[in-house]
């Protein structure tokens, strides 16, 4: 007969649903905030975000869709729309004509970084939010005080 008794040490699945619940509160937030005050979403940020880390702006379409960990036709439409909104320009690749260059505009770097300012304040108040709730204050409080790893 088996009988129940109160876990011990980690419990990967309970961290992992107030994980799956802690980014569903913040990207909802985040999303929100984004779209409405710059007309940009979370993951066109994000591509914005990864040019301006570049000195000369520019990646590689293969290097944004690793970069980012998403699908090709996904951030071909996300460049098309930041095009579009004359924030990045693409072009063929001066090394290899079949590949795409995506590259930053002086638009693009200012929108990325009043949308940057915004969602970091989104993000403090969206943890201190969490931070008070039951089901993800453990989590946000092993977040915040252990140091960030670069993803580089």
């Amino acid at each position: 007969m088996e009988t129940w008794a109160p876990r011990t040490g980690r419990d990967e699945v309970a961290l992992w649903r107030q994980l799956t619940l802690l980014m569903e509160q913040v990207n909802a937030a985040a999303g929100k905030r984004l779209t409405r005050s710059h007309g940009v979403s979370v993951n066109e940020l994000l591509l914005l975000l990864s040019l301006t880390e570049r000195r000369d702006g520019t990646l590689r379409m293969s290097d944004l869709i690793r970069t980012l960990g998403a699908s090709q036709p996904v951030v071909s439409r996300m460049a098309a729309r930041l095009e579009d909104a004359e924030w990045v320009a693409r072009r063929s690749a001066s090394d290899d004509k079949r590949g795409v260059d995506v590259q930053v505009t002086a638009a693009g770097r200012r929108i990325a970084g009043e949308a940057e300012r915004t969602l970091r304040k989104t993000l403090a108040e969206a943890l201190d939010a969490a931070a008070l709730n039951d089901s993800t204050a453990s989590l946000v409080a092993r977040l915040r005080y252990a140091p960030a790893v670069p993803l580089d």
